[in-house]
């Protein structure tokens, strides 16, 4: 199987974590920026990374975007450039096209456009701020879809330890822990694994299945 390629369009803090994360994972990315500053940072960890100006179809042409597998626009500031390279990725004919929004006011337009998906950063960096400081012994807080989100829970230091086939997360509360972290180690834990206190346990269900797993586990006091 051919390994996938990416552009990555923008290369502000955003930019930059993806280009980082993606290099990390093998793959073949080509960074653009218009800012020479920008390029020369991430030139440190990648060789394909060019000065351009995004808006310019040729420009784009001569750098190979039309054959990337996927290319992600990831300037949510400049509203007029993401619209322009929205297009013109479009008229290029890149298959997938990832475009960052921060006004949720231009998401349709940018769909309209061309655009096969929308993040919005800061609008799901607001909901995980908020469910933190609402739930003291939340960690992290991931939306998958507009029903079901990923938890990390810290466990009560007074909770009683029980393995989850004793507690029964998904019979008793609907959700489903996937990843256990303990004593800076984590693991994927089976129906014989115990949560202990101090635990960090990572949850994935709706936002009242894991309140209420969660009321269930930190409300529980060693006798």
């Amino acid at each position: 199987m051919a390994k996938k390629s990416f552009a990555v369009i923008g290369l502000g803090q955003f930019g930059r974590s993806i280009v980082e994360e993606l290099v990390e994972n093998g793959r073949d990315v080509i960074a653009i920026d218009s800012d020479k500053e920008a390029v020369v940072k991430m030139s440190g960890i990648l060789s394909t990374c060019f000065v351009a100006d995004a808006t310019d179809e040729q420009a784009l042409k001569e750098l190979g975007i039309k054959d990337v597998d996927a290319a992600i626009v990831a300037f949510g500031d400049n509203k007029e450039a993401s619209v322009l390279t929205t297009v013109v990725l479009r008229e290029l004919g890149v298959k997938q096209i990832i475009v960052r929004v921060d006004d949720d006011y231009y998401a349709s337009i940018i769909k309209k456009l061309g655009a096969t998906e929308i993040i919005s950063p800061q609008k799901a960096a607001g909901v995980a701020l908020a469910n933190r400081l609402g739930n003291i012994d939340f960690r992290d807080f991931y939306k998958l879809d507009d029903k079901y989100s990923v938890i990390s829970i810290l466990i009560n230091p007074s909770y009683v330890p029980e393995t989850l086939t004793e507690l029964k997360p998904k019979v008793k509360y609907g959700v489903n822990v996937v990843l256990v972290t303990r004593n800076g180690k984590s693991f994927v834990p089976g129906g014989n694994d115990s949560l202990l206190p101090d635990d960090t346990c990572f949850v994935v269900g709706t936002a009242k299945e894991i309140k209420a797993f969660r009321e269930a586990v930190n409300g529980k006091k060693a006798k």
